[in-house]
C-alpha cells in the first residue's frame, strides 16, 4: 500500500482518551498519518461541553511526534477560540461582532489564531460563512449575520488574521448551511431553495472569498436544485466538480465535513461516502469513523484510478507543506 494514501484523511483524536491515542499512534505507525483533528469527546454534536487539559494535549503532542518521521499537523474547529475545545482557551461570542468596530473585530480574530498557533495547532475550520436566514439553533453563535455581503466583510477579517498568525483558515459550509433547516451532526436535511436563491445568497460569500483560501470544507445537505436524490453536498457531483471546481473555478482543497455525522452514517456506508466524494472532487476526507477502512478504500480507488489519487496527494501536501513552514520553531 502506497504510505502517501493517509494524506488523504484527516482522523480524530479524542485528546482526553487513553485508547483514542493509542489508535492515533497505531495509525502513524502503520499508516504513516501526519494529521489529526482534535476533539475533547467522542459526541458528534454542535455544543458539546467537555474540554480537555492544556497538559494532556501537550503530551499527547509528544507522543505523536516520537512515532513520526514528519513533522504533525492539527486540525481544530476554533470559530470561537480555542477554549471551544481547550480548558484554558479563551472563547469568544462572535454573534455581536456585527455591531462591533472593525479594530475590536481584528483583535478578537487575532486573538483566535494566535492561540492555535501558540499551541502549534496549524489549521483552523473556520471561518463559517453560512446565512442564518432561517434563524437556525445550529448555526446561532457561529453565522456572523443574515446579510451575505456583512458575512464577506467579517469573515475576510477573520482569514486575514489567520494568515498573519500563520494558520490556515477553512471556508465552512460549502454550498451553504444556512439554505436548509435542521442539523446534519442527527440526520440528513434537505434545501428546496432555487438555484438562483442558493447563487444570490447562500453561495455569495463563497464566490467572493474563493480566492482568498486554499481549503473549502463541503456540508451534508441535500440541495434538491442540485441533486433531487437524497445525496448530500460532500458526495454531489453536481455540486463538488460542476458548481466548486468548474463554474467557480476553485483548484485547492475541498475537505468534507466529518464522516461521523448522522446525515451521512444513518443513510450510507462509509465506503460509498469516500468513494463519491473522492471521486466527485473532493480531496481531503474528515473524521471518519472507520480510519483504516478509509485508507483501504482509498487504495481501491488508487488501484483504479492512480492518477486521480497522486493529483490529490500533490494538492494536500502541497497545503502540508505550507503548514509546517508556518510552525512556531
Amino acid at each position: 500500500m502506497n504510505k502517501n494514501l493517509s494524506n488523504l484523511i484527516v482522523p480524530r483524536i479524542n485528546v482526553n482518551s487513553d485508547s483514542s491515542l493509542s489508535n492515533a499512534i497505531n495509525l502513524v505507525n502503520k499508516f504513516h498519518f501526519d494529521s489529526f483533528i482534535l476533539f475533547a469527546s467522542e459526541e458528534i454534536k454542535f455544543g458539546e461541553k467537555v474540554t480537555f487539559p492544556i497538559e494532556r494535549f501537550n503530551f499527547l503532542k509528544k507522543e505523536l511526534q516520537k512515532k513520526s518521521e514528519t513533522k504533525i499537523l492539527f486540525f481544530i474547529d476554533a470559530e470561537n477560540g480555542f477554549g471551544h475545545r481547550c480548558d484554558v482557551g479563551k472563547k469568544f461570542d462572535v454573534k455581536d461582532l456585527v455591531s462591533n468596530e472593525k479594530k475590536e473585530i481584528i483583535k478578537k480574530f487575532f486573538e483566535i489564531n494566535m492561540e492555535l498557533y501558540e499551541n502549534q495547532i496549524s489549521f483552523n475550520l473556520a471561518p463559517v460563512v453560512d446565512v442564518n436566514i432561517f434563524n437556525q439553533e445550529i448555526l446561532k453563535g457561529r453565522s456572523y449575520s443574515n446579510d451575505p455581503e456583512v458575512i464577506t466583510r467579517i469573515a475576510s477579517l477573520f482569514i486575514d488574521s489567520c494568515y498573519s498568525n500563520k494558520i490556515v483558515p477553512c471556508l465552512k459550509h460549502f454550498p451553504g448551511q444556512g439554505a436548509a433547516i435542521g442539523d446534519t451532526h442527527l440526520k440528513i436535511t434537505q434545501s428546496s431553495l432555487s438555484l438562483d436563491e442558493l447563487l444570490s445568497t447562500h453561495i455569495s460569500p463563497f464566490v467572493n472569498l474563493i480566492d482568498k483560501v486554499e481549503l473549502i470544507m463541503l456540508n451534508h445537505v441535500n440541495y434538491l436544485s442540485f441533486d433531487r436524490e437524497s445525496i448530500p453536498a460532500s458526495m454531489s457531483k453536481k455540486i463538488i466538480n460542476d458548481l466548486l471546481v468548474k463554474k467557480l473555478g476553485y483548484k485547492k482543497v475541498v475537505i468534507s465535513d466529518s464522516l461521523r455525522m448522522g446525515a451521512l452514517t444513518e443513510n450510507f456506508l462509509q465506503e460509498n461516502v469516500i468513494e463519491s466524494f473522492i471521486r466527485n472532487g473532493g480531496d481531503l476526507i474528515l473524521d471518519p469513523v472507520d480510519p483504516k477502512e478509509a485508507i483501504k478504500v482509498v487504495n481501491r480507488i488508487f488501484s483504479q484510478s492512480s492518477e486521480l489519487i497522486i493529483k490529490k496527494i500533490k494538492k494536500i501536501n502541497n497545503l502540508k507543506a505550507k503548514a509546517r513552514s508556518f510552525l512556531k520553531r
